[in-house]
Formats: C-alpha cells, sequence, structure tokens
C-alpha cells in the first residue's frame, strides 16, 4: 500500500486528490487498491477537519514532522506557493517521494535547493500544474507540433484565469497553470515576454524565435486556443474537468516506478517563466529570458 500524506489543506486540490485515492467510483470500486491518502496537515483547523472527513482521511497530525514515518510519499499542496519550499525540504532531505503543487515555489533559489536536496537524496521531485497532463492539451501539442515541423505557424493565442491582485501570490497563483499549458503546447523556451494590463486584465505576449503566443489572462469560465498557421487556423476548446485525476495518475504512476515523470528542468522552468512575467507586469517592459535551464 503507498501511503500518500496531503500538507496544506486550504486548497481545493487537497480534497480532489483525496477523494480520488480514498473513495469510490460510481461502480463501487476504487480508482486505485494500493493507494490511499492516510494523513493531512493543515494550517486551518476547521478546512482540515472538513477535508479529512469528506476525503476519507484517517489521520489528521499537529505538526507535518508525524508524517515523517507514517507515509510513503507526501503532496504540498498550499494554496500560496511561498509556503511550498519550507514544508517540502523536510520530506525531501528525508528521502521521501514530493510532489509541489503549481507555483512550485514562487523563489527560482527555493526551487533550486529543492531540486539540490532531491539529487543529494535520489528522491523523487514532481509537481507544478495538472493542466499540462490534459487530453485537450496534448491534442493542441499535437496539432501545433505538425504545423511548425511545415515551418507555417504565425502566431497563437489562448485564454485563462489570471489574479493580478491574488493573496495567494497574485498573477503566480493561477499563471502556473497558463504557462505550463504553454510550455507544453508551444515549447519550453520562449525568448522574451511583454505584457499589458487595461480594465484589470492581463495580456501577455510570449515571444518565440520564430512566432509568438498570447496569453489572455480573463476571469472566464470557458478556455480556448487558436494556432494562427500559413494555410490554416485551429481552435480547440481547452477543458480541465479532468485534470486532477489526470495529475495524480501521473504521480501514481511514477511513485511506482520509482522515477520522475518529467526532469528537473520542467520543474524550475516555469518557476523562472513567472518570475520573467511578474518582472514585466511591474516594470512594464520586455523582458527578455535566460538562464531558463538547470545549472
Amino acid at each position: 500500500m503507498i501511503r500518500i500524506g496531503i500538507i496544506g489543506s486550504d486548497n481545493s486540490h487537497a480534497l480532489a486528490f483525496s477523494k480520488l485515492a480514498n473513495l469510490p467510483e460510481e461502480d463501487g470500486n476504487y480508482l486505485y487498491d494500493d493507494v490511499r491518502v492516510t494523513s493531512i496537515y493543515g494550517l486551518d483547523k476547521e478546512r482540515t477537519i472538513e477535508v479529512a472527513k469528506e476525503g476519507k482521511i484517517e489521520t489528521i497530525v499537529n505538526h507535518p514532522k508525524e508524517m515523517l514515518s507514517t507515509v510513503d510519499a507526501v503532496m504540498v499542496v498550499f494554496r500560496h506557493g511561498n509556503l511550498h519550499y519550507e514544508y517540502a525540504l523536510p520530506f525531501v532531505e528525508a528521502g521521501i517521494p514530493t510532489w509541489i503543487d503549481k507555483p512550485f515555489t514562487i523563489q527560482p533559489d527555493e526551487t533550486r535547493k529543492l531540486i539540490e536536496a532531491a539529487k543529494k537524496t535520489h528522491t523523487l521531485l514532481a509537481g507544478g500544474s495538472t493542466c499540462k497532463y490534459c487530453p485537450d492539451v496534448l491534442l493542441l501539442q499535437k496539432e501545433f507540433n505538425f504545423l511548425h515541423q511545415q515551418h507555417s505557424v504565425i502566431s497563437a493565442n489562448f485564454n485563462f484565469p489570471g489574479e493580478l491582485t491574488s493573496p495567494y501570490g497574485g498573477i503566480y497563483f493561477y499563471g502556473g497553470h497558463a504557462i505550463e499549458i504553454m510550455t507544453t503546447v508551444f515549447g519550453k523556451n520562449p525568448i522574451s515576454v511583454k505584457t499589458d494590463v487595461h480594465c484589470g486584465n492581463l495580456i501577455a505576449l510570449f515571444k518565440y524565435e520564430d512566432f509568438a503566443v498570447t496569453i489572455h489572462f480573463a476571469e472566464v469560465s470557458d478556455f480556448f486556443a487558436t494556432i494562427y498557421a500559413k494555410n490554416k487556423v485551429i481552435t480547440h476548446p481547452i477543458s480541465i474537468a479532468t485534470v486532477y485525476r489526470q495529475g495524480f495518475q501521473k504521480y501514481v504512476d511514477a511513485l511506482k516506478r520509482g522515477q520522475m515523470p518529467e526532469d528537473f528542468d520542467s520543474l524550475l522552468r516555469p518557476v523562472l517563466l513567472l518570475n520573467a512575467l511578474e518582472e514585466a507586469i511591474r516594470t512594464k517592459n520586455e523582458v527578455p529570458f535566460s538562464n531558463l535551464s538547470v545549472k
């Protein structure tokens, strides 16, 4: 049995992941016979009790260190990315596989320190946005790659929520989803970003070597992407209805194989891109990207 501990109860992800492991599906069968969320820690006592009750989690701990000897893996899912490093590091240093929600961290140096610790202890480290596993995102990736190989892509755009004034780190809170959708579909190597904020809405233009991607951070419930090619225009919806399941499955598969689902660069790069995006918003300048790989 793989015993998973949840650290952070304020995010809806805590309950979603717990239900996937601990509650039977409509047919009465469990999604996993050998995986359970067994422990949870949260800063808000009432919310933690609520998640434990609804998610059928047996144990509420008073401090995460109580999990060190009772779980086989953890998921750090606090809403605010500034909390991730301090709560994840002890588990990584202890050699316990660790999944960290988006944004992985807000400070790039914190991601680098987690990576260094994971390398030193040979610990499985994973996380970020589950939207990168969305079937619609993977379909868009396939369609883009086909057109790009034909040297036919002109530009692209898509929309996703992004709160400039979120109490959970501003653009970092939802922005991590948009960034990882972009890097999954269009590639990991944009060369710069420039932004405009009008009527409270953020528009970001990410330049690649031979095309550009515009992200509209609009607070709407439906998401679409459009790819403009020389002889074809593709518009496709992006449904994220099943991403909790796809993300959790990816982590479970990684735990069973004992192998990270992505490389370390894929954990650090979105943090660097988010930092550049935030700088572009703050300074109103076009910000070039540099040092976008793990050193």
